[in-house]
């Protein structure tokens, strides 16, 4: 209890006030009321909440600036401790900008915008927290999360190098999908160490309403690791520091 106490606090205080979440009282109709969140519709296509008002939904809007923020530090971040520069600096002196824009619109897209829906489902659609931790990791993140992350990063690294739909483009994508590809099975296991426990504790003492906010916490560390290990380039050092 000692600890669960010690985590909601911490992640209240972290939570920014525009998420406006209010603690439940101890009553059983406040606490029903509390669950609205939980039982809000996952991306709906009909229903009383329209899909255009859960698109425009200030929350994910939030979110998706979020994802994006943290795909920033974390990449700048991931760069400056491989960087080969001596002067040490952050962002480095070598800083590849492309690389670090790559990630912040994937981590706007996936890592914000995407899983406001998936935590969404995932809180509607099961009640065992063990349930959602197994959907979670062994279906969203193998499924869905890394074949969006290996399509959108080598295309929008090589479109904005080259220009979008040109030769040389296409080649540069060719070359970073297949630097990247061979780089996701070791970093899905990287994942799974660092997740499962991270994300047990989520689905079994954080409040729904706060899950986004606690994967928030913990996302510039696996961000970080995320674009150090599929860093294109320098797969023996990434292997080396594995």
């Amino acid at each position: 209890m000692i600890m669960r106490q010690l985590l909601l606090t911490f992640f209240l205080l972290l939570a920014p006030r525009s998420f406006a979440f209010v603690a439940p009282p101890a009553s059983s109709s406040a606490y029903a009321a509390s669950s609205a969140y939980k039982r809000a519709p996952a991306l709906a296509l009909s229903g009383d909440i329209s899909l255009v008002d859960q698109l425009t939904d200030p929350l994910l809007l939030q979110h998706m600036a979020t994802g994006g923020a943290l795909a920033f530090a974390g990449d700048v971040i991931a760069q400056s401790l491989l960087s080969e520069s001596e002067e040490k600096s952050i962002p480095p002196k070598d800083w590849d900008v492309i690389r670090t824009n790559a990630f912040v619109v994937f981590g706007a897209m996936y890592t914000g915008g995407a899983q406001h829906f998936i935590f969404n489902y995932l809180n509607n659609s099961f009640d065992e927290p063990l349930a959602r931790l197994a959907m979670a990791q062994f279906f969203f993140i193998p499924f869905c999360y890394y074949p969006t992350f290996l399509f959108m990063t080598p295309l929008l690294r090589a479109g904005w190098e080259h220009g979008f739909g040109s030769e040389e483009a296409k080649v540069r994508q060719n070359q970073l999908f297949s630097e990247v590809a061979t780089k996701i099975p070791p970093t899905l296991l990287r994942n799974w160490c660092f997740w499962l426990p991270v994300q047990y504790v989520q689905f079994n003492f954080i409040p729904a309403e706060l899950n986004v906010t606690f994967t928030a916490a913990f996302g510039v560390i696996w961000n970080a690791i995320l674009s150090w290990s599929t860093a294109a380039g320098k797969p023996v050092a990434a292997e080396k520091e594995a």
